[in-house]
């Protein structure tokens, strides 16, 4: 091996995972001690096109049409001192009909309408267009216009991160064998994945497969945590951390779940070892120190089975988990993590449909990627596999990272359109996977004024 002055070079056994069995598996490898100067210009080389957020979604548009004995179904306040008016209720009508067809753009209680077909500027005017034109393009802004006395609109916001960040004894060739094996030395990428995760400086941080202590990722100084490992001697777990000075944990605490304690029903009349994958979830009870009304969180995070004949397994392992994180403390809930499963299986229907909750890219899950490893599989991999999801009745998004699509990612590589999608992990990303990024607001409680009907 070639080495660079500075750096020292040791062998030893390093354990891995067979994707055969998962069993713990002795290899030969060698161990570069990495310098300062290293591991600062692999910290300095971490692609920002991955961290940057999409335009701000404060701003969204809504159309509606007027029939005859119709209800707009929401109320408002046109005394808020703003040139809009403020949304105090949303109770049924039109606009109620509009949220479950748009539940990323959904109106809710503490938005403010600043434009009607074209006008703009005086709240009257505004409210005399929604009361008689019969078609209303009506664009809104998400939380507040500006401060109020009463700081109704003041909505608490928190950004969320869930990262896969690859834990050592998965980056191997075998896995990557185009990739240059520097880049997969472990301080190495370590380095990048806590310059990305001080770059984002996210609230709460939901990681899967870390295999290091949380200050070799920067998370020691702000951050709290809780952890859950995984079993049988398996080198990774499940992190969430949240910043201490923004946020406590509530009466509930912290719960770990290992989907091995959980078989499925006899019913299913399956070898239970089909689903013994040692995966496992975590969940913890948050309170924003700065919310006047002390509401809680409740955040999990997740990494479920990989193989892909295991859909099954995935599907069961979901269900265990929302069932205990749902029983587990606040219903405000933010479910987020590696569920290796693309848009439309049954995991992820089982989340959308089932338990009624929104993924903070629904819009773009059929384009965007979130992993990819060109080296698997004929044609190489590359889809969204991990998510964001949360409660629409308690939370509605700012903003949110950017996900590339598969031809992004090519052009990025300079690579043809018949090629495979390039591997995500390289010199300026430390991972195979992308990291996830939501800012949400907290809705306000409802403020019930008069109902706003058409006749």
């Amino acid at each position: 091996m070639e080495m660079e002055e500075g750096q020292q070079v040791f062998t030893g056994l390093l354990k891995s995972f067979s994707p055969k069995d998962g069993q713990p598996q002795a290899h030969q490898v060698f161990l570069v001690q990495e310098s300062a100067d290293d591991l600062i210009g692999a910290a300095q080389a971490v692609n920002k096109d991955y961290l940057t957020f999409a335009s701000d979604m404060s701003h969204y548009t809504i159309v509606v049409y007027k029939k005859k004995r119709s209800r707009l179904g929401i109320d408002v306040d046109t005394t808020h001192g703003t040139a809009g008016l403020l949304v105090d209720a949303v109770k049924g009508g039109l606009v109620e009909e509009w949220n479950k067809n748009h539940p990323l753009m959904k109106v809710q209680a503490g938005d403010h309408i600043i434009e009607v077909n074209g006008v703009v500027g005086d709240a009257q005017a505004v409210l005399a267009e929604c009361q008689s034109a019969n078609r209303l393009s009506m664009r809104l802004l998400r939380g507040r216009l500006e401060p109020s006395n009463d700081d109704r609109s003041c909505l608490p916001s928190l950004q969320v991160v869930s990262w896969n960040v690859l834990a050592g004894a998965y980056a191997s060739l075998k896995m990557y064998p185009n990739v240059d094996p520097a880049i997969l030395r472990a301080p190495r990428r370590r380095a990048q994945v806590a310059a990305a995760l001080a770059h984002l400086s996210a609230d709460v941080i939901c990681l899967q497969e870390v295999d290091c202590s949380l200050e070799e990722l920067g998370l020691c100084a702000e951050y709290d945590s809780c952890t859950a490992q995984r079993p049988q001697g398996r080198c990774d777990r499940c992190v969430i951390a949240w910043k201490r000075d923004r946020l406590e944990v509530g009466t509930a605490g912290h719960r770990a779940i290992f989907f091995d304690d959980h078989p499925p029903p006899a019913a299913f009349e399956c070898d239970p070892a089909h689903y013994e994958t040692g995966n496992v979830g975590l969940a913890v009870e948050l309170r924003l120190r700065s919310d006047p009304g002390k509401r809680c969180i409740t955040v999990a995070t997740t990494h479920l089975c990989w193989e892909p004949h295991k859909m099954d397994v995935r599907a069961w392992q979901l269900h265990a988990f929302f069932s205990m994180v749902s029983r587990f403390a606040s219903p405000r809930i933010l479910l987020c993590g590696d569920l290796n499963s693309q848009p439309r299986t049954q995991p992820h229907q089982f989340l959308a449909q089932g338990c009624r909750l929104v993924s903070a890219y629904q819009d773009m899950e059929s384009d965007a990627v979130t992993n990819s490893n060109a080296d698997v599989n004929p044609g190489g991999f590359a889809a969204m596999i991990d998510y964001i999801w949360f409660s629409p009745k308690w939370f509605s998004i700012r903003k949110r990272l950017h996900l590339p699509s598969c031809d992004e990612l090519r052009a990025q590589a300079n690579v043809m359109e018949s090629d495979p999608v390039p591997t995500l992990l390289s010199a300026g990303w430390p991972s195979d996977h992308l990291a996830l990024s939501v800012v949400l607001e907290l809705t306000n409680p409802v403020m019930v004024m008069d109902d706003w009907d058409f006749d």
